[in-house]
This record gives C-alpha cells, structure tokens and sequence, in this order.
C-alpha cells in the first residue's frame, strides 16, 4: 500500500519562492510591453499582415526609385541630324568645280547669278560693289561741302555700329591707316585682300568693310546717303594723309 507523504517545510518554501519570481518576471514584461507601446505605431494594431499598416514598407514603390531622366527627349542630340552640318548649296553649286571657264554657268553675264543659292557663302557679297551700282560720290575728290559735313558726322557716330565704336575710334586724327592709305582709290587693302578676297577696294567698299567687321554691324544700302557722305569724307581724309590738296 503506497502511502502520500504531505511536502516538507522546505519543499513547500522552495514553491512559494519560485512562483513570486515568476509572477514578477512577467509583470516586468508586461511593464516594459506597456512603455514600448508608446513609442510605437504598430502596437495598439493587429499584428496581422492585412491590418498591419507597418507591414509593407511605404517607401517600396518610391516614385524616384526610377530615374525620370532616363528618357530625357534630349540625351540624344537633336543636332545629330542637323541638316545645317553640310552646306545644302555644296551639292546644287553650279561653281563648285569650274570645268571650263568659257562654260562657266556663274559668270558675270550669267542672269541667274543673283538668284544663286549659293551667293551668300561668298562673305565679298556685302562689301563688293553690286552689278549695275553707279557710285553717289566721286572718287577723284570733287565732292560739295554739304555731303563732306554729313560724313564727317557719321564718320564719329558710333550709333552706326553694333558695338559702341565709330570710324574715328580706329582712325581719329588720321591714325590706324596702312601704307597703301597714301595711294588714291581704288587701291590694295589688306583687310579686303585677305577676308573678301579683293584685289583692289573703292572707297565705298572701303567703309562697308569697316561696318561688317570691325564695328560688327550691317552693311549701308548701296544707294543710302550715308554711304555716299561717308565714302566722300573718307576720299578727303586720304587725300590729307598723302599730302595733296583737300576740302576738309
């Protein structure tokens, strides 16, 4: 017959002891669950996944998670195919390879030369004489006071130019001229030698140079008073830097 011994004094203190520590350790839990939750969005909500608004990461589909320049309209450049890259008159110039000069179709008689695409690559074309120009002034001096005062005045205006200067701001008191300035025109220039390509310049043609270029503007109509008054005072001043006789 089996007998039940009732627990020791010892054994029953044991039991008491263990579980007051352990109905103190989960009341800690419980304490620190209590203070995390305040800090912490998801707590007072289900943890499952549906209802978890925690549970999938917003920034996920981040809009900038792709580059929006990766198409840009413009990373390939739209000059690529730029029709300007070859001279669109190359290929249609009758003068582009002169076989025969006698069967040159853009020779000075040619009546379609004015109408030549291709005309305006030549840079001489707005400081040459045009076809058929009668000159408004006379190159061997004889020129009235009227029109020499006109282009004195124009001679220092610099509102004739694109970039503040004026005639006089290269060649006041009859400074900034070469040595061929001594000769009577039409006479050699350098500047026309080398970026028109002309043998030889008219006074006229004198002045339209200096517009186009150094004071970086328009050419003067051909038949303007301005360029008549201009080319007049500049035959004068040539006529003074040489030593002869002169009406200024």
């Amino acid at each position: 017959m089996t007998h039940a011994f009732p627990p020791s004094r010892f054994t029953k203190w044991q039991c008491t002891l263990a579980g007051t520590l352990l109905s103190l350790s989960l009341a800690g839990v419980a304490v620190q669950a209590a203070a995390d939750g305040m800090d912490n969005p998801c707590a007072a909500i289900s943890t499952s996944a549906a209802a978890n608004p925690c549970a999938a990461n917003p920034c996920a589909a981040n809009p900038c998670a792709a580059n929006p320049c990766v198409a840009n309209p413009c990373a390939a450049n739209p000059c690529a195919a730029n029709p300007c890259a070859a001279n669109p008159c190359a290929a249609a110039n009758p003068c582009a390879a002169n076989p025969c000069a006698a069967a040159n179709p853009c020779a000075a008689d040619n009546p379609c030369a004015a109408a030549n695409p291709c005309a305006a690559d030549d840079p001489a074309q707005a400081v040459k004489r045009p076809e058929g120009y009668t000159p408004a002034y006379s190159e061997s001096g004889e020129n009235d006071a009227e029109l020499l005062a006109r282009g004195e005045a124009l001679f220092n205006d610099t509102s004739l130019s694109g970039n503040g200067l004026s005639c006089a701001s290269c060649h006041g008191g009859d400074q900034g001229y070469q040595a061929t300035f001594e000769q009577p025109y039409p006479h050699r220039v350098a500047m026309g030698e080398n970026m028109f390509g002309m043998e030889t310049v008219h006074a006229d043609e004198m002045v339209q140079m200096c517009m186009v270029t150094p004071m970086a503007a328009e050419a003067l109509g051909w038949d303007s008073e301005e360029l008549a008054a201009l080319s007049a005072y500049v035959v004068e001043v040539q006529r003074r830097y040489s030593g002869q006789s002169h009406n200024l």
